[in-house]
């Protein structure tokens, strides 16, 4: 089906929130997820609600640029999702309708298999 393993790294301050996800990632063929520094095609950033050290993190890792960005949040306001659209975040997914297929299609589309698609349309 896929040519090319794509690699996920998912860095969360919440280790069960982290774990959520990469359970999640491990069911989708063709993915894969490394850990810490390992260089990988998509970053995943969970940002909880009472996570203060997520933008820092969000910014550090949009400077970084090393990989694209998708942002797994269980909450935004008004002025964090101003600062996802300014820092380059391909896909904002909300934590309580995360689903695998969701999940997949924000990291195909992040890694280049799929074609762009504007922030607004991408706010799944």
């Amino acid at each position: 089906m896929f040519e090319k393993r794509i690699t996920v790294n998912v860095r969360a301050a919440d280790e069960l929130g982290r774990h959520r996800i990469v359970r999640q990632l491990r069911t989708l063929p063709g993915v894969g997820v490394v850990r810490g520094d390992e260089d990988a095609a998509v970053d995943i950033l969970v940002m909880g609600r009472q996570d203060d050290a997520a933008p820092d993190e969000l910014r550090r890792l949009a400077r970084a640029g090393r990989a694209p960005l998708v942002v797994v949040a269980e909450e935004l306001g008004e002025t964090e999702l101003m600062a996802v659209a300014e820092y380059g975040v391909r896909s904002v997914l909300w934590g309580d309708r995360l689903t695998p297929g969701r999940l997949s299609r924000a990291v195909h589309q992040a890694a280049g298999c799929c074609p762009r698609v504007p922030m607004s349309a991408a706010l799944v």
